[in-house]
């Protein structure tokens, strides 16, 4: 059961009063997959943000038919929220790495709740922007290590 308390242990909607929260409950529906159903294809049109409730969602490319795990995201984690910006389709498979049930909100749906309502914009926009950040310098110590290895010839 999908709830403003567990809304607020999430990153993105953590600084939303009450009453933002149930806005934000109002405009999103629960879905549940079993393990290895896909969520989303690479290619999809990107059109609704992802919030892991329960289970494990794995984000996967593939590469001549052979799936590349690319992360295994769990409980409070989002995911599909490039397409709030680029509305371009898909880049990855979203599957469920076991039983999941996600919070889905439609772009469209958030959009019209940040016209709105500019100080839940505002709110999830930070959270959204402070993530990236947290991912980027994730994602650039990973190459470093990368390239560190790659000359030094493994």
């Amino acid at each position: 059961m999908l709830n403003q308390e567990f809304l607020k242990q999430t990153t993105l909607f953590k600084e939303l009063t009450e009453d933002e929260l149930l806005e934000v409950i109002l405009i999103g529906h629960v879905k549940k997959f079993k393990a290895n159903t896909e969520i989303f294809r690479e290619g999809d049109p990107g059109d609704t943000l992802y919030l892991i409730i329960s289970g494990c969602v794995r984000i996967s490319k593939m590469t001549s038919g052979t799936e590349e795990a690319l992360a295994v995201l769990e409980g409070k984690s989002f995911f599909g929220e490039m397409t709030l910006f680029d509305r371009q389709p898909r880049s990855a498979y979203a599957i469920a790495h076991e039983d999941a049930e996600v919070f889905a909100i439609s772009a469209d749906d958030l959009i019209a709740l940040f016209d709105n309502n500019k100080r839940i914009a505002y709110k999830f926009l930070w959270a959204f922007c402070l993530t990236l950040t947290t991912r980027l310098r994730s994602t650039n110590e990973k190459f470093e290590v990368i390239m560190s290895l790659a000359n030094d010839g493994f």
